[in-house]
């Protein structure tokens, strides 16, 4: 993709893991990103990749005024995507037990920041201009302990949806990526829960012993495919996965030419 110099694109969560990965992606392809998370530790080994192109920013994407502070940062700039990759597992275990600050916790990162920072940043982005959703199998399936995950990774899927009618008349497009099961943080988080929090561990152990994660690079390269590389109908017209041979084919098609 040809990129210009007054455009940027934003990407939550991209101090490790698959946030990291696609950051230094966009990177690597020319972007200048703005890159957002909790630990300004952790942003600047991200940023270590191409310091002339990634710029970081510390903050909380659940509160208000800090998604404010990573709107004053894009003014000035077109901002020609946004990658909603931030998430929040926790709280697990059954739904019965969970506590009420853990639950709004997760909404805020996982809903509303999404609703409200695409929002913000709707002024400085023009026709063509792209929001990624990075959703989950989570989405669609239900899973005993993950209750808090499950719900908000069901409204985000229903964000995607409704930014995407309302927004393709204005010529911006909102696409939602599923990229399986990546070998992150979050899925080290995953087993280290017992079987009474989250029945399924074993399966994610066992993913993880048999080498069946995608990583964080892979993961990142479909994801910006997605994003970078379909016609616009494309990128709306249904969530992206990884795990649908359909959608891999045509990605890695892609990249063999």
């Amino acid at each position: 993709m040809r990129w210009h110099e007054n455009e940027l694109v934003v990407v939550t969560g991209g101090g490790s893991g698959l946030g990291r990965a696609l950051v230094r992606g966009l990177a690597r392809d020319g972007a200048q990103v703005l890159t957002v998370g909790r630990r300004p530790e952790a942003l600047a080994e991200t940023a270590t990749a191409d310091s002339d192109r990634i710029r970081t920013l510390s903050a909380d994407i659940a509160h208000a005024d800090e998604r404010g502070h990573i709107i004053e940062a894009a003014q000035g700039y077109t901002v020609r995507a946004v990658i909603h990759n931030a998430g929040l597992l926790d709280p697990v275990g059954p739904l019965k037990d969970v506590d009420l600050d853990a639950w709004r916790k997760a909404m805020a990162v996982n809903v509303e920041a999404p609703v409200f920072l695409s929002q913000g940043l709707l002024p400085l982005m023009e026709p063509g201009s792209r929001i990624l959703h990075i959703s989950s199998g989570a989405a669609h399936k239900p899973s005993m302990g993950w209750g808090a995950y499950c719900t908000s990774k069901a409204a985000l899927f229903m964000v995607y949806q409704i930014y995407r009618e309302e927004l393709w008349r204005e010529g911006i497009l909102v696409g939602s990526v599923r990229p399986g099961v990546v070998d992150t943080p979050m899925q080290d988080h995953i087993r280290t829960q017992t079987p009474e929090r989250f029945p399924a561990v074993d399966r994610f152990i066992k993913l993880k012993q048999n080498g069946q994660l995608h990583s964080p690079e892979d993961a990142a390269d479909f994801i910006l495919w997605a994003l970078l590389e379909t016609g616009d109908k494309q990128f709306i017209e249904h969530e992206w996965n990884i795990a649908d041979e359909e959608h891999a084919q045509r990605w890695r098609e892609t990249r063999q030419v």
